[in-house]
Order: C-alpha cells, then structure tokens, then sequence
C-alpha cells in the first residue's frame, strides 16, 4: 500500500481501532465487532504477545476491505516481523529513520508517532505517510493539535492517546485527518468484557467520525 492510498484511507474513514492487551485471545472476536460496527482500520500492538499471529488471524477473518496495521513497531526487525504476519500498515510510537527506511523497502505506509512540532515536522520531512500525535491529551489536546498545525498545515495528523468519544469530532474540526482510539473505545472487551458494548460504543465512534 503506498502513503498516498493510506491517506485517503484515513480521510474517509477517520478512525483506527487500535487493539492491545494482556494477550491476544479476543483480538479476532473484537476486531470482527468493530468492522461489523463500521471500523475499518485496525491497528494491533506488537506489545501484546502473539500480535503478529493475531495480525494474520484478523485479515483471514475479515473481509478484503479491512485494514489491519502493526502498532508498537519500533525497529527494522519489527517491519520485519508485522511485514511477515501481512500488515497493510506500520505505527510507531517514536520518530525513527530505520524504520520508515525498512517500511519503504517493504512498501508499508508508516504512521509515524511524534511529540513536539520538531519531531512531527522531521516524521513527515524522513517520509512518513502521517503522523501520530502521541501522546495527545497529555501534550494538551485539541488546543495543541490547533497550535502545532497552524505552522504545519500540509502535515496530516492523527491525535492519539486518551482520545475520548467527546474528543472526536472537536479534533477533526481542528483539522486531525482521523483519530485513533484505544481504551475509550475498546474498554475492558479484550479481557473479559462485554462485546455488545464494545459495538455501542464503537458505533458511537464511527457516528462521530461520519
């Protein structure tokens, strides 16, 4: 997939699901009520054990149309790895060359996580497909997504960490190209909780995202 197709992507849907946990036993079941809710991109943290099985188990289980990325992703070996379990996409939570220069060599489109505007500004300039504004509401929320873009307009941003439901469509107005959700959004449904609330609540995401 290439940056550019990635991007349209993230503008039409605006929303990443990005799934993580104690372990990897209800990724699939999870991942399948969120596309059913409407979710199309999803995104599994290589932090989880057997995230890269996972991967492979949720593009086996869903229909063509969804989008299954590799979170965490923080060294060549780790492209390496997500590349083998059939990651259309990479995020990382940090800025870092070798891994975008592994992910081109791969063809993997890089959400690349950035902090201040001079480490969002070097993530777009090294060739990152967006970057993830990480972590969000610790840096300050809409007011700084607002503040870095101003001087950063062609940047596309994706705000994430304690993104909430009331967040989103604030976010978007400030000018974030999607969002990207995890525990506001997924709750404690990866463990042991209710997958009929985990689909309310991820309807209510897409609602807020159309």
């Amino acid at each position: 997939m290439t940056g550019e197709r990635f991007r349209e992507l993230l503008s039409e849907h605006r929303l990443i699901a990005i799934l993580r946990a104690a372990d990897t036993t209800r990724f699939a079941e999870a991942a399948k009520v969120l596309y059913d809710a409407g979710i199309r991109l999803l995104e599994a943290a290589l932090t989880t054990p057997g995230a890269p099985e996972a991967i492979t188990a949720i593009k086996h289980a869903l229909p063509d149309d969804a989008v299954v990325g590799a979170g965490s992703v923080r060294t060549p070996d780790d492209v390496d790895t997500a590349a083998e379990a059939g990651a259309d996409f990479l995020v990382t939570p940090t800025v870092n060359p070798d891994v975008l220069e592994r992910a081109h060599a791969k063809s993997l489109p890089v959400l690349m996580g950035a902090f201040t505007p001079t480490e969002i500004d070097q993530a777009w300039l090294y060739g990152a497909a967006a970057v993830k504004v990480f972590p969000a509401a610790e840096a300050g929320g809409v007011a700084y997504l607002k503040a870095v873009r101003a001087p950063l307009p062609d940047v596309p941003l994706v705000p994430t960490g304690g993104v909430r439901l009331s967040d989103v469509n604030a976010y978007l107005w400030a000018g974030a190209v999607a969002v990207a959700a995890a525990s506001p959004l997924i709750g404690d449904a990866l463990a042991d909780g209710s997958l009929d609330e985990l689909a309310a609540r991820a309807r209510r995401f897409v609602e807020a995202c159309a």
